[in-house]
């Protein structure tokens, strides 16, 4: 989780914005009383995750017409930390 955090938020990297990010815990098939998946995480700014208007917990449907859904999101982060480490690895 501390390398997903260490990312970025996801969304402002879209936006050309570079953001510190929180983690928020991707909902697949588990209601609102079970604990998500510690693997299905998304790095996401406060305001992108929970206090803005286009935010996955205030404005959703905003958001994901903006960015994606948040299966799209976390596709794209999990290749892009496979480059990530590939290049680390280098190192």
């Amino acid at each position: 989780m501390t390398k997903v955090a260490a990312y970025g938020c996801i969304a402002c990297e879209k936006d050309g914005l570079v953001r510190p990010a929180e983690i928020h815990h991707v909902r697949k098939h588990t209601g609102m009383g079970l604990r998500p998946s510690h693997f299905d995480i998304l790095p996401l700014c406060s305001v992108h995750h929970r206090t803005g208007k286009i935010s996955v917990h205030l404005g959703k449907k905003a958001f994901v017409e903006r960015y994606g859904t948040e299966e799209q999101l976390e596709k794209k982060l999990r290749e892009r930390l496979e480059t990530w480490n590939a290049i680390a690895g280098i190192f």
